[in-house]
């Protein structure tokens, strides 16, 4: 299966996207087609074996669209759009304000608005460039649309104001032909696009706002870095940079890219990226990341990763296409929309016939058509979810919470319980060694030889911190043979003939290793949540290692604020069941599971959804990973691995829980904006087309002119856009 995203150039409204879809939905192979009208692009997945890009790109064309290859840079078409907005509607704007004062100008003189003269032809000329100029765009694209058999927002525009526009040229032909005059609309046919104009221009400016985020992330990579090549200090472009390359990177200067620091201290502030608030001090191995800002030295770094494949380029990778995708929510909209312009053409000619009938010399006659065809546009409809899900995805990417797809931030409402991982979510998973017990003849020194042997073939946190304390206290280890790691237990080794032994409860268990002399520290220790390491030597306990892991400080408040909106927050740990019951009443959990084998994390999540639960889980290991995929709504937390965060649905770049309540609040706020833009979007049409249509105009002489539909009409797609632009101002608790 093949994927691509395409740019889409001459959409206007939801029933574009619609026509693209079903277009290109009905190509052989074409599994999928999403269209965004937000960000003018489309993401298709295909059997390449049935068709092309070629294939779609040409299907796209023969609908009326443009189409290339690319992930639309949303950032510079927005500033395209603004620019060209702003232009045609200054443009009408000028030209219709005189165009108004002619027409109103035989009411000052006390005449009728009929035609007249040479004031007529101004007004005819006027309108015309309003029309065929500054909005040549509505015109071509409706024309386009006919051509294909389809009608769209822009339809419905064209046919309003030609359909004012034409009248006005038989009335104002009449009247030079014969003396005799009718009403003219040629300010009202101008006035509509020029309030279009306006809508499209606020439009425009509203969804440059909502890609903010993505802007700000962009301006922390810099254009330009130092290359040390052969000694020689070379200035390059980032784009340029490669693994393996070393730079040079001054204080006050951000990081061109990934890397490790070759030599120098430098003081580096990542709390941008990561949320770090304290600058932190590196030196020659550690990482540093794109993106953070050297402070204090000059120091030389090595490439690890390119520029396109860093963390920065990821995160805005991720935000760019949560913002290209739909929410389930927005099918409503779409199949809506699919039928609703032919409906809309089908009332103006009912009206039309109607009135026709009833009263062929009523001015109604020609404004009441005019009017249902403008007030129905349904830009608004086409604009209630994409503008709230850039606006949604912008403000979480702000606070560190990267939401991978719209799908995903409709499903967070949804969900009603949170699992948590214990070591590395709910602590900070750097553990440290408080003490050592020893039984029988064994010193601790002969202790740490052996543990800190076997340890030292993992990779577990535990293993980390026994070998960095034998380390640090400058023992040195046994020699240790065929090491047998058993997940989620411990190790089993060789050395100088006798079994050798270390892990939890459940692993002495499983080795039939009587722990009765060590049982009781150890169960007291792991009451206090502190993790516990026995070691047996032939099938005899020798001592114990005592580690803590202190928990997050967040933790405690972050669970209670979870507990009071979700059914149930629970914690799935690998850890024995008294360690998990220490941690677990230390951050407040009634409920938890404990000793859980990596590969039953996954079954564990799996049951709960089977349950009848919507799970979150939150997690930050690659024992994790299975489980976060899993689960209803992965949550990876952003220290944690790289498979982790491929494998969740949403990320926390900035490694704190209370990002979690946030998301949640977040979800629910934008859902919510959703549903009231569509809402005014149905609503707003249901209302106001019979009205407009003068349903209520012979008895209580109550109508639209087709000048209030136009203004009432924009007026909808920015309160929408608007609307919307709340959550980019949302205060998160």
């Amino acid at each position: 299966m093949t994927e691509i995203t395409l740019r889409i150039d001459g959409m206007h409204c939801a029933s574009c996207t619609g026509s693209i879809e079903t277009g290109v939905g009905k190509l052989s192979g074409v599994k999928n087609c999403r269209v965004n009208l937000a960000t003018h692009s489309a993401t298709i997945s295909f059997d390449n074996t049935d068709t092309s890009e070629k294939a779609i790109i040409a299907k796209i064309k023969e609908l009326g669209y443009g189409a290339r290859i690319g992930t639309p840079d949303v950032l510079a078409s927005n500033r395209l759009e603004v620019a060209g907005a702003k232009r045609n509607f200054l443009v009408s704007l000028v030209l219709t304000l005189p165009l108004m004062i002619l027409s109103m100008s035989t009411m000052f003189r006390g005449e009728t608005l009929f035609a007249v003269g040479v004031e007529g032809l101004i007004q005819a000329a006027l309108a015309a460039v309003v029309l065929f100029y500054a909005g040549r765009s509505v015109f071509v694209d409706a024309f386009t649309q006919t051509r294909h058999l389809r009608a769209n927002m822009n339809s419905l525009i064209a046919l309003g104001t030609l359909t004012a526009f034409g009248w006005s040229v038989y009335a104002l032909t009449h009247f030079l032909t014969s003396g005799t005059g009718e009403h003219l609309y040629f300010e009202s046919s101008a006035m509509i696009i020029m309030l279009i104009l306006l809508g499209r221009f606020f439009e425009a400016r509203a969804k440059g706002k909502a890609g903010e985020a993505i802007e700000a992330l962009l301006k922390l990579q810099p254009s330009k870095t130092l290359a040390v090549i052969n000694g020689i200090e070379v200035e390059i472009d980032v784009s340029s940079v490669r693994p393996g390359m070393t730079l040079l990177v001054r204080p006050g200067e951000r990081i061109p890219a990934d890397g490790k620091v070759i030599d120098g201290s430098p003081i580096v502030d990542e709390s941008i990226l990561t949320g770090e608030s304290v600058p932190v001090e590196k030196s020659a191995g550690h990482e540093v990341i794109g993106g953070a800002l050297n402070g204090n030295i000059s120091f030389r770094m090595e490439v690890t990763h390119s520029s396109e494949e860093s963390f920065l380029a990821s995160i805005i990778r991720l935000v760019s296409e949560a913002q290209t995708q739909k929410a389930p929510v927005q099918k409503i909209a779409d199949r809506v929309a699919s039928v609703f312009v032919p409906i809309v053409i089908a009332v103006a000619a009912v009206t039309f016939g109607a009135w026709y009938v009833f009263d062929s010399s009523s001015p109604m006659l020609i404004r009441s058509v005019i009017s249902v065809l403008i007030i129905a546009c349904p830009c608004a409809l086409g604009l209630a979810t994409p503008t709230a899900i850039l606006a949604g995805t912008g403000r979480a990417a702000r606070d560190g919470i990267i939401i991978r797809g719209a799908d995903i931030l409709e499903n967070l409402t949804r969900v009603d319980t949170v699992l948590f991982d214990k070591t590395g979510t709910l602590t900070y998973g750097k553990l440290d060694v408080l003490h050592v017990k020893t039984f029988g003849d064994i010193t601790e020194h002969r202790l740490l030889r052996l543990v800190g042997a076997i340890e030292s073939h993992s990779e577990h946190p535990v293993g980390e911190a026994i070998v960095k304390y034998t380390r640090h206290n400058q023992i040195e280890l046994a020699s240790v043979r065929n090491v047998e790691t058993l997940p989620g237990l411990g190790l089993k080794g060789d050395v100088g003939g006798r079994l050798l032994v270390a892990g939890n409860p459940s692993l002495m268990a499983k080795e039939e290793i009587d722990l009765s002399e060590a049982k009781a520290l150890g169960d007291q220790e792991m009451q206090k949540g502190q993790t516990v390491i026995y070691v047996a030597l032939d099938g005899q306990v020798k001592g114990l290692v005592v580690l803590a892991d202190r928990i997050r400080s967040e933790a405690t408040e972050t669970v209670a604020r979870l507990k009071a909106i979700m059914s149930k927050v629970s914690m799935i740990s690998g850890d024995n069941r008294k360690t998990a019951a220490g941690v677990a009443g230390l951050v407040g959990l009634d409920d938890f599971e404990a000793e859980i084998l990596p590969q039953q994390k996954k079954y564990m999540v799996e049951s709960y959804r089977k349950s009848g639960f919507n799970v979150v889980m939150v997690g930050d290991g690659i024992n994790d990973a299975p489980a976060l995929a899993m689960a209803n709504i992965g949550v990876a937390i952003g220290s944690g691995t790289d498979i982790a965060i491929e494998s969740a649905d949403v990320v926390l770049v900035r490694p704190e829980l209370t990002s979690l309540p946030k998301m949640f609040e977040l979800s629910r706020v934008t859902m919510k904006i959703i549903r009231q833009n569509l809402f005014w979007a149905f609503f707003y049409n249901i209302i106001a087309i019979p009205i407009a249509a003068g349903l209520f105009y012979p008895l209580m002489g109550l109508t639209l002119s087709p000048v209030i539909a136009a203004a009432a009409m924009a007026f909808s797609s920015v309160f929408v856009v608007s609307n919307s632009l709340r959550l980019t101002r949302l205060k998160l608790s």
